[in-house]
């Protein structure tokens, strides 16, 4: 297990923390229909919070810092590999997951059905979205270029 999964997995998810949020930003927005900064959110949630309420809410208020951390680098990571227009596909691996898939659509694909250890209609759905994708980028850039897609 990695360190990021280890840290979301300890997500403690403070009852009292959550209804002060949630109660917090039901009044603000109220107050500001325009948009909150969630920090003002925060703010007035824990103080809403008895001292005790606070200690048991602080291992969340963490692991929310640590996965918004993970969330930006992730970002910077995949904006970096953008920008250099890198794929993260080699040779012929669509073709590989493809092809293992096409082994098991005869016999049906169920939510227990693995391929070699992956669950295979999360497979299909991965190699799904991958085709999506490249066809709403097909079609922003004709769209970019006054073209009919």
């Amino acid at each position: 297990m990695s360190t990021f999964d280890e840290i979301a997995s300890a997500f403690t998810s403070s009852t009292d923390w959550y209804a002060a949020v949630q109660e917090a930003q039901g009044r603000l927005h109220r107050e500001h229909p325009r948009g909150i900064d969630v920090a003002k959110i925060g703010h007035a949630a824990w103080k809403q919070l008895t001292p005790l309420q606070q200690a048991r809410a602080l291992d969340d208020l963490f692991v929310a810092y640590i996965c918004r951390l993970h969330d930006e680098e992730r970002a910077a990571a995949l904006d970096a590999a953008a920008a250099e227009v890198k794929t993260y596909l080699e040779g012929e691996d669509e073709y590989l997951l493809h092809s293992a898939l096409n082994e098991v659509r005869p016999s049906g694909i169920g939510t227990d059905t693995v391929v070699d250890g992956v669950c295979a209609s999360a497979l299909a759905n991965v190699l799904d979205e991958l085709d999506l994708l490249r066809h709403r980028l097909v079609m922003a850039k004709a769209s970019d270029n006054g073209d009919d897609a």
